[in-house]
């Protein structure tokens, strides 16, 4: 059944991969074959993130929802503050839990990760809670 949820983000976000939207460095080097195959890759990859994307869900219930895109911080960044409590989880995981769970997104062109519309004071209460205001980690 989550596979399903997760094919349901893949729907409203084609380019959706484990690793954020496209490929790493948009797939440089490869051929047009090659970014085929890998995409597929990557894409069955963040389908098959089952447990990922449910633990991603339910910590992100704790964050609340705002109409406004947050940049202050990227979908990187705050799976780096999730993951200090639900453990490693992909970008793509976080992207796809995020939409999922009804943030309002922004899509930048070129660009892997994702800005979503979350509560700064939300995200600073675990990113202080786990001593996170110590690092860069907003890009």
């Amino acid at each position: 059944m989550t596979r399903e949820k997760i094919a349901s983000v893949l729907t409203k976000v084609p380019e959706l991969t484990d690793f954020g939207i496209g490929l790493y460095e948009r797939g440089r080097g490869l051929s047009k074959e090659e970014y085929k195959l890998e995409f597929s890759r990557q894409q069955e990859e963040l389908l098959d993130s089952t447990d990922a994307f449910e633990r991603t869900c339910v910590w992100l219930s704790k964050i609340e929802k705002i109409k406004t895109i947050n940049k202050r911080h990227s979908s990187y960044g705050l799976k780096h503050i999730a993951e200090e409590e639900i453990g490693y989880i992909t970008n793509g995981v976080f992207i796809a839990a995020a939409i999922y769970s009804g943030f309002n997104y922004k899509i930048e062109y070129n660009y892997p990760n994702v800005y979503f519309g979350m509560s700064e004071k939300s995200i600073k209460k675990y990113w202080y809670r786990n001593g996170l205001h110590r690092l860069q980690l907003s890009r």
